[in-house]
């Protein structure tokens, strides 16, 4: 089975290496036809990473048949078979270099993009001295030794660094499916249509040396790759690959076509590292909602075991009195009204679960008309039992304005913004030497359309080092604090359309705003 899987892997290598060298055999210089533009050597040295140095052999013979079919054995079979042999060899350490320095073969990182690249730049250069090397040893070529290498190294590495990448998209399965859906986007295809475009100016609607205007370039690929990350990069460059074989072929200054190549390399860098860092951002991005989600959890956690555990502990005093009313013949109207409150209780818990479960799978909120007295209320019963768990003696005042509309908010996540601002305001008292041991609450108007809610206290306030930062996650001005509680507490109120934001003042003083429920 493997030596079947092996004959038809080299049956589709050696015919795609030969046509490779065969589309980019242009501008030949010297008996070896030495040329700026070699993409084959990013076959072999992709098929090695991903298949084994295995293939050593295979490749060895294919870079041979491709020297007698595209160059005609300059120098002989003796010279071709040692310069085959060197390329091989070449390739294979170079593919070995890679396997072990990069984790992951579709380049999803900087880290491996930066092996990849320093990898093959270094890698090229030691294979193309080993091949001039052996030119120059057989007096098989007359160009000076350092022209010579220049020559072909950029050759190889521009066409290495440019191809590459493409090949390990098409072998990543993953990478394969993110390509082929953004053949449905039609900002995608607007890109490719743009670029096309660009790449057709560039070296047949301009005139000149296309190396003058190649900046152009620049501009579609930013585009494409800050909106689409590696994707749309190796989308972009294999345009641009084609583009440049097509239109080189009528070029007949040298300067000029080794000038292009250049601009490729840094083009195809450009888009790589521009790619990498975009999906590397976004993979961050994703990873910071889900530990703030997770954080959310924790935080809500006493919110929830408060809300659950008062229709809890109703449910067991209405239990108790059934058992007590159940010896009772003459009391069933009675018993009857207490199972009617257990089921009502047992209903109210079951939404408090609903609503976290809701919570959590889609960020969803269960917005219902919440009066201001009845958060406040809530603000200052958590309030109480923090200052008892912290064993101070704390003063807090809460005061709600007559005639405040209601809220239109989810009430548990609410909740659980006010119990995390009155607690971190306890925490800030309880941890320093402030002889003003107080906290106020106020309800009042904020406009015609909000609430505000203002929590202060007797401690130190913010830090001013890191007030602009206090609601960035893990920012925190609490020596154990994680800086989860109040980036949570304020998307949370953004979410509600309203706003949580910290003012400088020599005590600590929080605004929390909300809309009101006729107004939202």
């Amino acid at each position: 089975m493997q030596l079947l899987r092996t004959v038809r892997d080299a049956a589709i290598f050696a015919p795609c290496y030969i046509a490779l060298d065969w589309a980019s055999y242009i501008d030949p210089v010297g008996p070896f036809n030495i040329t700026p533009w070699n993409p084959q050597p990013a076959l072999a040295i992709v098929w090695m990473l991903l298949g084994g140095v295995g293939y050593l052999p295979i490749v060895f013979g294919t870079i041979f048949i491709a020297d007698v079919v595209v160059r005609h054995t300059p120098g002989g079979v003796g010279i071709n078979l040692a310069t085959a042999a060197a390329l091989a060899l070449g390739y294979a350490m170079i593919a070995s270099l890679l396997r072990a320095a990069i984790r992951d073969a579709g380049l999803r990182t900087a880290r491996d993009l930066t092996l990849f690249c320093a990898t093959i730049i270094a890698g090229t250069m030691v294979v193309g001295a080993a091949f001039i090397g052996i030119l120059r040893l057989a007096s098989q070529i007359a160009t000076p030794f350092d022209a010579a290498l220049v020559r072909f190294w950029v050759g190889d590495a521009v066409g290495v660094l440019v191809t590459a990448p493409l090949l390990l998209a098409a072998g990543d399965p993953r990478r394969r499916d993110e390509l082929a859906r953004l053949t449905r986007n039609p900002e995608a295809i607007l890109q490719v249509l743009v670029l096309v475009a660009t790449v057709w100016a560039l070296f047949s609607g301009w005139t000149g040396d296309p190396a003058r205007h190649f900046y152009v370039l620049f501009l579609p690929l930013i585009w494409i790759a800050a909106r689409f990350g590696m994707n749309g990069a190796i989308v972009a460059m294999a345009i641009v690959q084609i583009g440049v074989v097509l239109g080189i072929r009528e070029m007949t200054t040298l300067l000029s076509v080794v000038e292009l190549q250049a601009l490729v390399a840094a083009l195809s860098l450009t888009a790589l590292f521009l790619g990498v860092m975009v999906d590397e951002r976004r993979r961050a991005e994703s990873d910071l909602r889900q530990t703030i989600r997770l954080a959310a959890a924790g935080e809500m956690a006493g919110a929830i075991a408060h809300e659950v555990n008062q229709p809890l502990t109703a449910l067991f005093n209405y239990g108790r009195s059934a058992q007590m009313l159940l010896g009772r013949i003459d009391n069933s109207a009675q018993l009857r009204a207490i199972v009617e409150k257990m089921m009502a209780e047992a209903e109210r818990a079951g939404q408090v679960v609903r609503g976290l479960r809701d919570f959590f799978r889609s960020g969803s909120m269960r917005l219902e008309a919440v009066a201001v007295e009845r958060l406040v209320s809530s603000a200052e019963q958590n309030g109480r039992a923090a200052i008892a768990a912290a064993g101070d003696t704390i003063t807090l005042d809460v005061r709600c304005d007559n005639g405040l509309p209601p809220l239109l908010v989810d009430r548990l996540q609410i909740e659980l913004v006010l119990r995390n601002l009155v607690a971190n305001a306890v925490e800030s008292i309880a941890a320093s030497d402030s002889d003003e041991r107080w906290i106020a609450v106020r309800a009042m108007r904020h406009g015609d359309r909000d609430v505000l809610i203002m929590v202060t206290d007797g401690g130190p306030g913010v830090d001013p080092a890191i007030v602009d930062k206090l609601f960035q996650p893990f920012v925190s001005g609490k020596p154990k604090g994680m800086g989860l509680g109040l980036a949570v507490s304020r998307a949370i109120a953004e979410a509600h359309g309203g706003s949580l934001n910290s003012l400088s003042r020599p005590h600590g003083e929080f605004h929390l705003v909300l809309p009101c429920a006729n107004a939202a």
